[in-house]
C-alpha cells in the first residue's frame, strides 16, 4: 500500500543529499552578512560623502616589451548595492564585451555617467597599466553607493578582463582584493595575432564572435600564436586595494 508520508520522507532526504553534494561556486565578492542598513548607519555617522585612493596592481609577469598582459586603462565606478556591471555565469553586456574584446571604454563610461545608480564614474589616463607595475585613481561617493566595480582588458588576449564587482566600500582604511582573469564569453579564444588588439598583435575589432556567460579564464593555452610562456599568468592576475582617505 503507498505510503504518502514514507514518500515525503524519501524526497527530502534526497533533495537534502543533492543539496549538499552541489559544487559551490567561488565568488570574488560574496554578499555581506550585515544588513545594508547597519552599514549605510556606520557610514553615516562618520561622513556622508566619502573619497577613496584605488591602486590597482599588474601581477602578470613582465616577460617582455607589452608581455605578458598590459590592462587597459579601467574603468571604475562607485553605485548602489544592487547594481552590477557584470556577474559570473551571466552574459555580459555589449559594453562589457567593447572592453574586454578591444579595451574601448567609451559606452561603458556613457552607460555609466547616465545611470541613476551610478555615482562617479572614473577612467584610467596614464595609459596601460603594464605587467609589474600599479596606478594609482581618485573617487568619491555619497550614500546611497556604497559599492565599487572596475573593470579592465588583459589585452593581448581575445577577450580576456579582469575586475571586481560590487565591493564592499570600507567604512575606513583599507580593503585589499586580489582578481582573477575573466572570460567575457563574446569572443572565440583563437590566440590568434589576427584577432587580438594588444601590443603582441595589434589587430583591433577583428573577432569570432561567440555567446557564451562569464566565466573564469583558462589562460593562453597555446592553440593560436600566442605562446604561453610569453603571455600566460596566473591567477591572481590582479592585487586591488581600496583605502578611505576622505
Amino acid at each position: 500500500m503507498f505510503n504518502i508520508k514514507s514518500f515525503i520522507a524519501i524526497l527530502l532526504s534526497l533533495t537534502l543529499f543533492l543539496a549538499c553534494n552541489e559544487d559551490q561556486i567561488v565568488n570574488n565578492n560574496p554578499e555581506p552578512t550585515e544588513s545594508n542598513q547597519e552599514y549605510n548607519e556606520q557610514l553615516a555617522k562618520r561622513n556622508t560623502m566619502a573619497q577613496f585612493e584605488i591602486t590597482l596592481e599588474n601581477l602578470s609577469p613582465a616577460t617582455g616589451p607589452g608581455a605578458s598582459q598590459p590592462f587597459s586603462p579601467p574603468v571604475i565606478v562607485t553605485h548602489t548595492p544592487r547594481y552590477h556591471v557584470f556577474k559570473l555565469h551571466k552574459y555580459a553586456s555589449d559594453e562589457l564585451r567593447q572592453i574586454a574584446e578591444d579595451a574601448v571604454s567609451g559606452p561603458m563610461i556613457e552607460k555609466l555617467n547616465n545611470d541613476l545608480f551610478a555615482y562617479d564614474v572614473v577612467q584610467g589616463t596614464n595609459g596601460p597599466v603594464f605587467p609589474g607595475s600599479m596606478q594609482k585613481f581618485t573617487i568619491k561617493t555619497k550614500l546611497p553607493f556604497v559599492r565599487l566595480s572596475l573593470v579592465t582588458m588583459l589585452v593581448n588576449t581575445n577577450d580576456a578582463f579582469t575586475g571586481i564587482d560590487a565591493a564592499r566600500l570600507p567604512l575606513w582604511g583599507t580593503k585589499t582584493y586580489y582578481l582573477k582573469a575573466y572570460d567575457a564569453g563574446t569572443e572565440e579564444n583563437t590566440e590568434l595575432k589576427a584577432n587580438i588588439p594588444g601590443p603582441c598583435c595589434g589587430s583591433p575589432h577583428v573577432r569570432v564572435p561567440t555567446n557564451e556567460r562569464i566565466k573564469y579564464h583558462p589562460g593562453i593555452l597555446g592553440i593560436g600564436d600566442l605562446d604561453p610562456e610569453t603571455f600566460g599568468w596566473d591567477n591572481p592576475v590582479a592585487k586591488l586595494t581600496i583605502t578611505r582617505i576622505k
